[in-house]
């Protein structure tokens, strides 16, 4: 019955699903985009507190898809109290975030509060204040290619570095004309994401070619010229140095000069008080890694292409 006592008739029907418009700048962007790797963090009042919240996440995240591994992360991040333990993991999916997290798990149990892990993707701590950010850039045997990964494909300012560089696609990515310019370009790449993100350190230090781009962080040398030394040390090494390779046993200096004894190999390298880095001729670093197994020593061979910081 209509107002009035007039009749009328209202056909009713359901509305039209009313989709969401795509998201626009850069923050959809990146939320579309792949991602290689998540940061989870957590942290406790107290040791025992932070086993029993690590042990309730890896519990969870066996259930959760590879996708929803991002939607853990903020969702940790959001959580976090600024309480003194702290855990922090480096994940690639649902599985290593269980392994990763047990891991550190079972580290707590024993009593053990503080770890970082070797490959650096996992840490135990305890803050003691406010901490400072300090950048380490890499050298030779470090990344694997040439073409910037989630970093180029994320991040414009990345991407800008990597067209510029000119890389090859192809080809020894070991070798060192290749390696050195391949390195720095990483490195230059990062730091524009890091200065676009406004993460700002104290200071930075770098492994041998990670000097170089120390010095440019630091404002001594532009990008350019970064990318130039680059090139111009690996092409001069690739030309005059003779081949050989290197190696990092698990071992203080003192325990790496007993594994090198009578072999035409030096240390390069002094990385840790348990990691010690070794450079000689590819027989002689293979004895090294034949020592250091019967003696139950972990040793990694580099991937490089020369014994550098040797008389090679």
């Amino acid at each position: 019955m209509g107002f009035g006592g007039i009749n009328t008739h209202v056909v009713l029907d359901e509305p039209a699903t009313r989709r969401r418009a795509p998201g626009r700048g850069r923050g959809a962007a990146l939320a579309h985009s792949l991602q290689d790797a998540e940061l989870l963090l957590l942290d406790a009042e107290s040791p025992r507190e932070l086993r029993a919240r690590i042990t309730e996440v890896a519990d969870f995240v066996e259930q959760v898809s590879y996708g929803q591994v991002s939607d853990l992360a903020a969702t940790l991040q959001r959580e976090l109290r600024g309480l003194p333990h702290r855990a922090a993991v480096i994940v690639s999916s649902p599985e290593d975030a269980e392994r990763r997290l047990r891991h550190l798990a079972g580290l707590l149990e024993t009593g053990e509060s503080e770890h970082t892990a070797a490959d650096g993707r996992s840490h135990l701590g305890k803050a003691t204040g406010r901490g400072r950010i300090g950048f380490l850039f890499p050298g030779q045997g470090s990344g694997q290619g040439t073409g910037g990964g989630a970093l180029r494909r994320r991040f414009p300012e990345a991407a800008e570095v990597f067209d510029r560089a000119g890389l090859p696609t192809s080809g020894d990515m070991v070798a060192t004309d290749v390696a050195q310019p391949r390195i720095a370009t990483g490195s230059a790449a990062g730091l524009r994401v890091l200065d676009s993100l406004r993460l700002e350190a104290s200071v930075a230090v770098g492994h041998s070619l990670g000097e170089l781009s120390a010095l440019h962080w630091a404002g001594a040398i532009d990008e350019k010229t970064l990318l130039e030394a680059a090139r111009v040390r690996g092409r001069a090494m690739a030309e005059h140095a003779d081949c050989g390779t290197m190696a990092s046993p698990a071992a203080a200096p003192e325990r790496a000069e007993q594994l090198i004894e009578g072999l035409p190999v030096v240390i390069a390298g002094y990385n840790g008080p348990e990691q010690t880095v070794v450079a000689g001729p590819v027989d002689a670093i293979e004895e090294v890694q034949r020592r250091a197994g019967r003696a139950e020593l972990g040793c990694t061979r580099l991937a490089v292409s020369h014994a550098f910081h040797s008389p090679l």
